[in-house]
This record gives C-alpha cells, structure tokens and sequence, in this order.
C-alpha cells in the first residue's frame, strides 16, 4: 500500500512481523497500566522507516480470553497496541525523501489514525505542507490538515511549461 506520508507503518500492528529497534536513555514499564514508556533520546528504525523523539509512550490492550477462571477472566499473554504518543522535538524520516517533524505525534490503532501537533510539517522531496494540526487516516489512504490561529500552507513544487522555461 502506498500513501503520500506512510509513516505510520511504524505504528502498524497488522499480520505481517517485522523488526522494530528502539534506543533511548531510559524505558520503563507498567504492567497495572498496560503502558510503556522510551525516555530520552528516543530512537525508532523499523524496515524504511525511522522515528525521532524525546519520549515515545506506548499504551497496550490486553484481550480477555473466552473462559473465566475462579469467577474472573484470564487476560492472554499478548498486548497489542492501544495507542502510541510520541512527543517533544519529533521527527520522522521514511523512504522517497518523505520526512515530517511535529512536537507530538499520536497514533490512534483502532481507528489507524496518526495525529501530528505542536507545528506540524510534512515534506515530500521539495512539497511541504503544514498548518496546526495533520491528521493522517492510513486506512483510507487520505489526510487533513487544520489550521487555526496557524494558517494551512501547502507549497508545491510544480515543472515550469513557459517557453525558455528550465525543464
């Protein structure tokens, strides 16, 4: 599948299992909380993808199991992912020299939804678009973006057809 800014096959918790490497400064769990968090100089790389962050949470979904063990149910040892929320100095890097920057970065799982804020941009070889807030819908293959008290800009990079014009 292919989308103008496919970054969120970072995110991705589909079928297919590929390798995620994260480095940080610091990582801490919490089983009572299903959550996960990277700290300090955070740093994704999964196949042509990377991510850059000073904090990534992860935030996990345990799903129960169909039996009920002394009046309770079992939780299954798998989690998958809730939502994930990057945040602080963001930066994302894929491949076609696509690449986006944002002060927090949230991805919505169910609804396979990457929200960029905090002077989101997002660049495609020399296209850049920005405004407030981006919202990514990788499903369907289609964005949004939001302006507010920052203005929507997009600016686009298009062959000049004039005669004597560089071709």
């Amino acid at each position: 599948r292919s989308t103008l800014f496919p970054y969120t096959t970072l995110f991705r918790s589909g079928s297919w299992f590929v390798p995620v490497k994260i480095t940080s400064d610091s990582m801490r769990y919490s089983q009572k909380n299903d959550l996960v968090v990277f700290s300090g100089a955070v740093h994704v790389i999964r196949e042509d993808i990377e991510l850059w962050s000073d904090t990534l949470t992860v935030l996990l979904e345990k799903s129960a199991s169909s039996f009920p063990v002394n009046k309770q149910l079992v939780m299954d040892q798998q989690s998958s992912i809730k939502r994930i929320v990057a945040q602080g100095n963001v930066r994302i890097k894929a491949d076609r020299d696509r690449s986006g920057t944002c002060g927090k970065a949230t991805y919505e799982a169910k609804s396979d939804l990457l929200t960029l804020e905090g002077d989101p941009v997002l660049r495609e070889g020399p296209n850049t678009i920005q405004g407030e807030v981006i919202k990514l819908y990788i499903e369907e293959n289609r964005s949004e973006v939001i302006g507010g008290k920052k203005r929507v800009e997009a600016i686009f990079i298009t062959p000049d057809n004039k005669p004597g014009g560089k071709r």
